[in-house]
């Protein structure tokens, strides 16, 4: 009678062909865009104009989730075993064992107090103020594509274009989005909203911190959404390195044309006394995606999307990564549905002798959320 408790969440799964040059198959996925969890939200009064809450969010059992399934050819691939090895839990191949990195994740575990007047203080895991700061999209089908584009295949490895063998480069390993510091452990302070304008930071264990400005405003028939911030880190050789990314999307809502940009950069500061095997560099990332959201029938909206986004020296000077998208999202609003379709095609250069085969992964699934 005193705390108002909801229980909410979504169930999100997929089935997705690939295709690396050399090998195709399907698997049928958990989609890590936005995955299956549950979150216990609750808030109280304390007086007015003064809340408290808490949020509890995880993600359990979590069976062959997108960003974690692999092109590994067994247990006789050098390149694949190694990675396995740091990631833990071994090879999957899409089978539906355990996923590589591990079942659980504790999203969200959380308690703020909020003054109408000063603004919000959170304790606990949860969002640093930088995290979502690169996936600012109002296209609508980020549930399919959007910035974070390696949740899908981020395990996939390149072929080697000449040999068809395992290159050991892995595409999560050369492409970054940049999106702020996470989730962690932390304290965070949001200011009240000051004319579409909130500003933020949080502070985390290591000397991880970060401060983010958000901005969101309707003018007449164009709705705008930005978001920009920086985050400092200090790595396990003492290497610092400040992180400055943003991201922008507007959408003209009478013609549901809109358009998405994002960009991120990495700026390392070197310690004398850095291991010999830290490949810590200064790095690059643009984004950009186009689409159109209109009610073509009586479901729901309709989304479609074009992306493009490039990563370079995401792990070694050189590396060069081009991503091409195509999505398509159809949203059934009496079912809190939304089915989707989403192509995506990598292409990878670096400064060696070796060439790549590209890699192409289909798409397709449903989120239903509750």
């Amino acid at each position: 009678d005193r705390v108002s408790v909801k229980l909410s969440g979504q169930v999100n799964r997929g089935i997705l062909f690939w295709d690396d040059g050399e090998d195709s198959d399907v698997f049928y996925v958990d989609v890590e865009n936005s995955n299956t969890r549950f979150r216990i939200t609750g808030s109280a009064v304390i007086s007015p104009g003064r809340t408290v809450g808490f949020r509890i969010e995880a993600d359990w059992f979590i069976q062959n989730n997108s960003s974690n399934v692999s092109n590994c050819t067994g247990s006789g691939d050098a390149n694949c075993m190694a990675v396995a090895n740091v990631l833990g839990n071994g090879i999957n191949r899409g089978t539906g064992a355990a996923s590589v990195g591990g079942l659980t994740d504790m999203r969200q575990q959380n308690i703020w107090f909020k003054d109408e007047r000063f603004g919000k203080f959170s304790v606990g895991k949860g969002d640093m103020a930088s995290n979502g700061t690169s996936e600012v999209d109002l296209s609508g089908t980020s549930v399919a594509q959007y910035s974070g584009a390696t949740d899908v295949g981020g395990q996939f490895f390149f072929r080697d274009g000449i040999t068809g063998l395992n290159s050991g480069t892995r595409l999560g390993s050369r492409y970054s989005n940049f999106d702020g510091a996470s989730r962690q452990n932390r304290i965070r302070y949001d200011t009240p909203a000051l004319g579409g304008f909130t500003f933020s930071t949080s502070l985390a264990a290591d000397d991880k911190w970060d401060g983010a400005i958000r901005f969101k405003k309707e003018w007449n028939s164009v709705r705008c959404a930005a978001a920009i911030a920086a985050y400092h880190n200090t790595d396990g050789d003492d290497d610092e390195f400040w992180q400055y990314n943003g991201s922008g999307s507007c959408i003209h809502t009478p013609s549901g044309l809109n358009l998405t940009i994002g960009y991120g950069t990495q700026d390392v500061e070197r310690n004398a006394g850095e291991s010999s095997g830290d490949t810590l560099v200064d790095q690059d990332w643009f984004f950009i995606k186009a689409g159109i959201s209109r009610r073509w029938n009586s479901h729901g909206k309709t989304n479609i999307s074009i992306q493009y986004a490039n990563a370079e020296d995401a792990n070694r000077v050189g590396d060069d990564l081009d991503m091409y998208g195509f999505a398509f999202v159809q949203k059934i609003d009496s079912a809190a549905l939304e089915l989707y379709l989403a192509y995506s095609h990598y292409e990878f250069d670096d400064n060696t002798a070796t060439s790549y085969d590209d890699i192409d992964f289909f798409l397709m699934g449903a989120r239903m959320k509750f």
